[in-house]
């Protein structure tokens, strides 16, 4: 999504990145990696796909270094949005203000329903009159890390840029600015809230496991974990995950063909029939996983 190096708690799309169908049925798509070498269609040099962890307490989180490696065999980075684009943080930034008059027209079962998670929260509805769904699932979200110091957290995407700045890489991305914002908009509403805070007790467990099995790049259990029917509808998976994977295997090629790339997009988006693995694959590519 939209990175903002020094406003973490915004970046907390984790759950609608880091989800992927499963089930491809390709050996390939089966191994430990989450780091892939893209040959074939005549390319003229090897481009290469990272599924990254967007956020993680600061002793979790790690670049590896036959990542670096690959930075030095690249002449692009291709994030999934702009990074450096400033509007659009500050457009992240209004979508976490309070929106007025939103519970005016909330059944009074779904008032009660909401009362009650947030008490399980330690919250009121007051919390509501600072920010908005998208703002207080934000802050949910960083809590379920359970970092010992929240402070730490880092993200993976700008510390790839300022590593690829180092390296004299050239940056691009595969989505406007706005799209990401439009999709951020489709779930700023009460009942993503409720459905996300409906999840709290859980969402530790599962976060835990998530970074846990990143770190090993079991990229089969990962996509398994993020198959979970709890965290994801399937209009949502195929708005934040299906479709947008079909958009950029329709330009990957384009970017490849122009210049080495390094693509460095949320891991949930690698496996599955639908990932980009298997995408890649059915347009005749070689994805080959890097193991060191």
């Amino acid at each position: 999504m939209i990175y903002r190096r020094n406003i973490p708690t915004l970046f907390i799309l984790l759950g609608l990145m880091l989800r992927c169908a499963v089930g491809s049925g390709q050996q390939t798509t089966q191994a430990n990696s989450v780091l892939w070498r893209i040959t074939g269609n005549h390319l003229n040099a090897p481009s290469y796909l990272l599924g990254t962890l967007h956020i993680a307490c600061g002793e979790d989180f790690e670049i590896k270094p036959k990542v670096k490696a690959v930075m030095q065999l690249v002449r692009t980075i291709t994030f999934e949005a702009d990074i450096n684009n400033t509007q659009g943080s500050d457009k992240l930034i209004e979508l976490t203000k309070p929106v007025p008059g939103i519970l005016d027209t909330l059944k009074p079962g779904k008032l009660k329903l909401l009362d009650s998670l947030f008490k399980e929260n330690n919250l009121t509805r007051d919390a509501l009159s600072y920010t908005s769904p998208f703002g207080l699932m934000s802050i949910l979200t960083v809590k379920t890390f359970n970092c010992p110091n929240a402070s730490g957290m880092k993200m993976m995407e700008p510390e790839l840029y300022t590593i690829a700045q180092n390296y004299s890489l050239q940056v691009d991305h595969l989505e406007s600015v706005d799209f990401q914002i439009g999709l951020i908009q489709s779930t700023n509403t009460i009942d993503d809230l409720i459905a996300s805070m409906q999840d709290m007790k859980t969402a530790p467990a599962f976060t835990k496991q998530l970074v846990l099995d990143y770190r090993n790049e079991n990229l089969p259990k990962l996509t398994a974990l993020m198959n979970d029917p709890r965290f994801m509808s399937t209009a949502d998976e195929i708005k934040l995950l299906k479709k947008r994977n079909k958009n950029w295997v329709a330009i990957m090629p384009g970017k490849m063909k122009n210049s080495p790339t390094l693509f460095a997009v949320g891991a949930g988006h690698l496996g599955g029939a639908d990932g980009l693995i298997s995408l890649l694959q059915k347009k005749g590519y070689t994805l080959t996983p890097v193991y060191n």
